[in-house]
């Protein structure tokens, strides 16, 4: 990446870049006046942050200041606290003895968490320096105003202050020591130095905050504090969201308290009226029409006197959380609604409807039966201390099922727990799920490299890193963006947070992409570091070296293995047998489809494959005039010299054979790609590629120029069913956006390199790839026409002769309603929520997509791929859509068929079409989504998901059918129909080219490399 960037950017893009960054930064940002007021009122956040309490960052609270509660919980619940909701439960439990878990996953609430003591120090404020990035020390006054949730400094300013609901994290120890170093705080303060990680809202950046306590008790106060406080009001808010009985008690009283100024007062004088109800909506994100509020507010008034007593608030309360949805949904399962839904109704709507496995394990879904319907019909009981009931005598009402359909047991994606699989594949036969420029969390240019990157990117499920490395002071290696204006990192610190972290979130093997500049003497140091650090977890030599085939994620739990150029110092001729030098069988040690005639249509490989681009180079002519012009395929992992000794990637063999440049990776380094060593891309003849242990990388413009013709994508596909491939973004992709990673997986590229810190089309597919089940592991299995070459059988019917089989797939899907919208603090306070929800699929034959070879055939039994529900007017709060769209996708894999739900609001009120605000998305792969009822969450522009924001739909998948499609045209058509298409764009003026979407709006599928097609951001 950085050695593309030296290149392609010349002086003047750099100074008008400079120029613009200038301006913006001495642009004052406009304060907008409504925010400060409407946080001040907040009980507590939106969004489920994602922490990494399991690496116990914190130092341990001396009390408990959340406590489990044991009656509360069933045994199968037990083992299903970390769901996909953290706090769904909670979040949508309407008992009033509802059992949340926290988001470590290991506490619970029982009715109303207790909230957490906070030091008095903080509360009267104490002295902390706050570092500046001018490496400044400030002496300022913090306080903790727990009451309004937030943390201020320099009285008197109302924006000096960060709210408590928008940390993200608080850090300490090694995980921050690379800040220490970068400000030039001294080793000595460093068990005193803690970072604040917090977001501002409606941005896709979070911030920093560097502070220094001038003890260790100051110190233990601030971070124990800020960390307990930020848990407990997640936990407090879902429980209110929830309705919990006993919380909304809680509320009330405070806000009683409030109005009576703390005086002594009796509970008959406690009333609160409309406008004071409309304010309790507001403070807990309850955004809808005020007539409908209204309405709920009379019938809790039969008096109509304006004002409500506690016990008519739990009236109204329990308008506001009745679900009229489900209501039409009970009516239909309950023979007798009045007697309530029986075993046998619901164990039938089980199988019938959510297509759930019931014959099985019976007793589960009876235990779950039970407990809903308790629940449901009476307060809270010890449930293990109950005789066996009878199941014919107990029922489910109305709302015992909502309390189901909302909880982690109707969760909507398919499950596995990490000791019910294994993956006893070898490597090259799974996607792996990976990442490009770990180290940066903004943009390419001009941004910060930070070891942030590889935590954030690691706790969610990252297998594969990548690490530039430079040569730095003292001797010692450093991380950057080269040329790019970035700062640099320390390489010990990255591998120190690497080692720290990498089966925090998997077991599966993690790979480290290095990307090597250093000198020898450098690289010898990162060795040493490395074999240091990562100990008996690094791969340093193969598990059998006569092995011909690469291990599998299983055998090689727990490790970490290294992605580098190997050591070679010529280029061998192929081996016919034995071993090469380094003891490990290289040359034919695998069998290479090209070896020999393989087929998959009984016609064996056709010469034209020899003169293919990704077969082996052809000549061509250098251009004149061209100096240090570099290669963009393989280089990652090697030395890069200032100018290349060669002018062209496809430089004949016999032209490159006089000039071609040694390797100058030193050998204890090389070494360490025991099973991924790069090697520069010669043909897929060439003798590298046929060792079992060679990975290929290519930025995504090269794959994409050298895999157009049809007999190229063969081969590609063909060598990645045994080898392994990695694509990288185009570097001119500055605002660190991504392409679209199904374009390089439908040729079997197993790792497919995102920027994490964006989370635009290319990472919600990403994300949605390695969810759910198995495949959080990080590793997800290829299909199967991606592993093996098929041998079409004789006699083939009459329809398929000349022409592909692919797979037709019919699924329905039923958008009912959506919960508790956020509503985006740039919202200006005039305009009302107005929402509706877009249905998009996505899937690796996608007639949308220009690249795909089968794009210019029309499928005319193929719907269209979007669908989109009328707008609810004015209400965020339970808008019902009722809206059922039905998809036919004709595809050759449909195991990679995403769904994307975005939830957006209408600009006028009225209408759906046009571009309009995305406040909410999830994106799911259709195999791994279960069938039936479900309620699906819902997550921001940065992919932090909202604590209490869901969608509910019904899924229905019909049985896959095999069909037979014509081919498609022939190159030269192909270039023909991209040239009239071009036209056509430039003379009637319809490119989109101009349009400015958000990465969080984007919606391209093309999703490639055009150097007029960077969107800006918003």
């Amino acid at each position: 990446m950085a050695e593309a960037l030296s290149h392609s950017s010349g002086k003047g893009l750099i100074r008008r870049l400079s120029n613009r960054a200038t301006k913006f930064a001495s642009r004052t940002r406009r304060q907008s006046a409504a925010a400060p007021m409407s946080r001040e009122g907040s009980v507590g956040p939106g969004i489920l942050r994602r922490r990494s309490d399991s690496t116990n960052t914190a130092p341990a609270a001396d009390t408990v200041l959340l406590t489990d509660s044991d009656d509360e919980f069933h045994p199968d619940e037990l083992n299903e606290l970390g769901s996909l909701y953290g706090a769904e439960s909670m979040a949508r439990d309407f008992s009033s003895g509802s059992a949340a878990p926290s988001l470590a996953g290991s506490m619970s609430i029982a009715d109303v968490p207790t909230g957490p003591v906070v030091p008095m120090a903080l509360v009267k404020g104490t002295y902390l320096h706050k570092i500046s990035k001018k490496k400044k020390s400030k002496r300022l006054l913090f306080i903790l105003e727990a009451d309004a949730g937030k943390v201020t400094w320099e009285k008197g300013r109302s924006t000096k202050c960060i709210y408590i609901d928008d940390i993200k994290e608080v850090r300490i120890g090694s995980d921050i020591r690379q800040y220490r170093i970068d400000y030039g705080v001294p080793e000595g303060d460093e068990g005193r130095f803690f970072t604040i990680f917090y977001a501002v809202p409606d941005k896709s950046r979070s911030k920093t905050m560097h502070l220094i306590a001038e003890d260790e008790e100051t110190f233990a106060h601030w971070v124990n504090a800020l960390d307990s406080i930020s848990k407990h009001r997640e936990v407090h808010m879902a429980s209110l969201m929830a309705f919990n009985d006993n919380a909304i008690r809680e509320y009330w009283n405070g806000e009683m308290n409030k109005q009576f100024e703390n005086r002594q007062h009796s509970p008959g004088e406690e009333k609160m009226d409309f406008p004071g109800v409309e304010r309790v909506c507001r403070n807990l994100h309850i955004h809808m029409a005020q007539k409908e509020l209204h309405a709920k507010f009379s019938i809790a008034d039969p008096t109509r006197s304006g004002r409500l007593n506690f016990s008519e608030f739990q009236v109204f309360v329990r308008e506001m959380k009745r679900r009229e949805d489900i209501r039409h949904l009970y009516l239909k399962l309950a023979s007798d609604p009045e007697r309530g839904i029986t075993f046998t109704e619901f164990a039938q709507f089980l199988r019938t409807e959510q297509d759930e496995d019931v014959r099985s394990n019976p007793g589960l879904w009876e235990a779950r039966f039970f407990r809903y319907a308790h629940r449901g019909s009476r307060p809270r009981m010890d449930l293990l201390s109950l005789q066996r009931p009878d199941k014919d005598s107990i029922t489910m009402n109305e709302q015992a099922l909502a309390a189901y359909l909302t909880s982690k047991d109707n969760f909507p994606l398919v499950r596995a727990s990490p000791a019910e699989y294994s993956l006893d594949r070898p490597f090259n036969e799974y996607f792996i799920s990976s990442s490009h420029n770990t180290y940066l969390v903004g943009r390419q240019i001009a941004d910060v490299a930070s070891i942030e990157g590889y935590i954030s990117t690691l706790v969610r499920g990252c297998r594969s890193v990548e690490i530039d490395c430079w040569d730095g002071p003292d001797g010692q290696p450093i991380v950057k963006h080269g040329y790019a204006m970035t700062n640099a990192i320390s390489f010990r610190e990255v591998i120190n947070t690497v080692n720290k972290y990498a089966f925090v979130a998997s077991r599966f093997p993690l790979w480290v992409s290095l990307e090597v500049h250093c000198g020898a003497a450098q690289q010898e140091a990162m060795a040493e570091i490395m074999k240091d650090i990562f100990g008996c977890r690094l791969v340093t030599e193969p598990l059998d070296p006569s092995a011909t085939k690469l291990p599998t994620p299983s055998e090689l739990k727990d490790r970490i293995l290294i992605k580098v150029k190997g050591t070679h110092q010529m280029h061998e001729p192929q081996r016919t047998g034995g071993e090469p030098a380094t003891g490990r069988r290289r040359g034919n040690s695998l069998t290479s489809p090209f070896s020999k005639p393989v087929s998959s249509d009984n016609a064996s490989i056709p010469v034209r494959y020899l003169s293919s681009p990704l077969l082996g180079p052809t000549p061509r002519p250098a251009r004149r005039g061209v100096v240090g012009e570099r290669v963009d395929t393989i280089n990652e992992g090697q030395v890069h010299d200032l100018v290349s000794s060669s002018t062209s990637e496809c430089d004949s063999e016999e032209e490159k054979r006089g000039k071609r440049r040694t390797s100058k990776i030193v050998q204890s380094l090389g070494e360490l790609g025991v099973y991924c060593s790069g090697v520069k891309f010669q043909g897929f003849e060439s003798a590298e590629c046929r060792q079992s242990n060679h990975i290929l990388s290519f930025m995504e413009g090269t794959f994409r120029k050298h895999s157009k013709a049809s007999d190229s994508k063969l081969a590609l596909t063909r060598h990645n069913m045994r080898y392994m491939m990695r694509v990288y973004p185009q570097y001119s992709r500055l605002s660190s956006d991504n392409f679209n990673p199904l374009m390089y997986w439908r040729r079997g590229v197993q790792m497919a390199a995102l920027n994490w810190q964006t989370f635009d089309l290319g990472m919600q597919l990403n994300q949605a790839m390695f969810d759910g089940g198995i495949d959080q592991s990080g590793y997800v299995l290829k299909p199967e026409s991606m592993r093996e070459i098929r041998i079409l059988p004789d006699g083939l019917p009459a329809e398929a002769i000349g022409k592909l089989e692919r797979q037709n797939m019919s699924f329905h899907i039923n958008i009912i309603s959506a919960q508790q919208l956020i509503r985006p603090s740039s919202l200006p306070s005039s305009r009302t929520l107005d929402p509706f929800v877009e249905i998009e699929i996505f899937h690796t034959n996608d007639k949308r997509d220009k690249h795909d070879s089968m794009a210019g055939v029309p499928i005319l039994t193929d719907t269209p791929l979007k669908a989109v529900t009328p707008v609810v007017k004015e209400n965020g709060f339970n808008p019902v859509f009722n809206y059922p769209a039905h998809f036919v996708v004709t595809t050759k894999h449909p195991e990679m068929v995403f769904v994307r739900f975005s939830v957006k609001l209408s600009t006028d009120g009225e209408s759906n079409t046009g571009r309009h605000t995305t406040i909410a998305t999830y994106m799911a792969k259709l195999s791994g989504l279960k069938q039936g009822y479900r309620t699906l969450p819902l997550l921001d522009s940065n992919g932090d998901q909202y604590l209490f924001s869901t969608l509910f739909c019904q899924i229905k998948v019909d049985p896959t059918t095999s069909v037979y499609v014509p081919k498609a045209p022939g190159n030269n058509g192909d270039a023909t129909v991209g040239k009239l298409k071009n036209i056509s764009r430039n003379v009637f003026n319809r490119s989109t080219a101009n349009s400015t979407k958000s990465s969080f709006d984007k919606s391209s599928v093309d999703g490639g490399y055009s150097d007029s097609s960077q969107q800006p951001f918003i």
